[in-house]
Order: structure tokens, then sequence, then C-alpha cells
């Protein structure tokens, strides 16, 4: 079996398809396997003359290395977004949304991502206008027209 192993590519083709298997199927659990198996290809063409069970050992390395660098970075991103977890409504607090029913009497509609919700606002608003929401008030929301820089 070690035959198999000869050639650097063999390690490069088995890492591509095994990241391109975790796109397919999507679970987290190939991309390591891939991503060491693309740095054993990589050892291997630096070193080509490397015993099988060394390519092994860096294989194993490779993916516990990645792994952590995997479980840091998420770390990472997850720690710079805010958590939206029952926060309902107000985690809309900041955000922009556009008019959907002109407001009459400081009452109307807006939509924000795909849904549509009952605002208020101070001031009249026309169909179309961008607004940004400032509170949240039960089941409605307290808008204020953004200002268009032109």
């Amino acid at each position: 079996m070690a035959f198999i192993f000869d050639s650097f590519w063999i390690w490069l083709l088995s890492g591509l398809v095994l990241i391109a298997a975790e796109v397919v199927i999507s679970g987290v659990y190939l991309l390591w396997l891939g991503l060491g198996a693309l740095t054993v290809g990589l050892f291997s063409a630096a070193w080509p003359h490397a015993p099988v069970w060394l390519q092994w050992v860096i294989l194993a390395l490779a993916m516990i290395g990645w792994v952590v660098v995997g479980v840091r970075w998420q770390r990472r991103s997850r720690a710079n977004q805010p958590d939206m977890l029952n926060t309902g409504l107000s985690a809309y607090v900041g955000a922009r949304a556009q008019v959907s029913e002109g407001f009459v009497n400081g009452r109307g509609r807006i939509r924000l991502n795909d849904s549509y919700y009952s605002a208020t606002a101070s001031q009249s608003l026309e169909q179309g206008a961008v607004v940004v929401v400032l509170a949240v008030e039960g089941a409605e929301m307290r808008v204020q027209a953004v200002e268009q820089h032109k």
C-alpha cells in the first residue's frame, strides 16, 4: 500500500476531493481531513522520499492543527457578532428598513428583511422612504427617516 502514497499528487487530489465533498454535504468533518491531506501533499512535494509512516503522522498533526485554527477562527467571528438569540424584535433596533405603506397620522408599515411591521414616526413618510428603527414598543417599531445625502 505504500506505493499509493509515493506521489504527493495523491495527497493533493485527496485533499481537494475531501474539501469538495465538504462543500456538497456540509458538516465540517471532511474539511479538516481535506486540509490535512493538502498539508501532507505539500510536505511530500518538499520531501518526496519521506516514509509513509511520517506522512500519516503529519496528516494527524495537520488535522489537529487545522481543527485548532478553525475553532479559534470560529470563536473570534462569533465574538464579533451580537447574540441574536431570544432578543425578539429588539434585535432590529438600528436596522434600516423601507416604508411599505405611507405614514398617515404618524402610523404606517415598514418592510424589514422579508417581513412587514407596523411602525410609528414623528414625521410623515412616503412609500419607499428609507428609515432606521429607533425602538420597539410592543409589536410596533418607532422609526425615523434616514438622511439621504445627494
